[in-house]
């Protein structure tokens, strides 16, 4: 997790990814994935809301908390990249 104040920086193994939303916006498709993780103890409830284009790919991944977009922390690409690929196994 990128702390977006630039004052930490880790690398999350997430584990546990689990579908708990899904939800139209649009032509996009929201998921609200819930996951477990050494995540920062500032993070409250976090989970990922990924975001599908009418093509099916992932336009997006965004870190959440209390089910709104982090104000603190942003995902890493290493981060991202877990959430996609465990994503793109689903759909199969």
């Amino acid at each position: 997790m990128i702390d977006l104040t630039f004052e930490k920086y880790s690398e999350c193994n997430l584990s546990e990814l689990k579908i708990v939303d899904s939800y139209s916006v649009h032509q996009w498709e929201h998921f609200v994935v819930a996951f477990e993780g050494e995540v920062p103890s500032e993070l409250q409830e976090p989970e990922a809301l990924v975001i599908v284009g009418e093509s099916g790919n992932v336009l997006q991944v965004i870190l959440r908390e209390e089910g709104c977009d982090s104000p603190l922390f942003q995902f890493t690409e290493n981060e991202k990249k877990q959430i996609i690929d465990w994503f793109e196994q689903q759909e199969k």
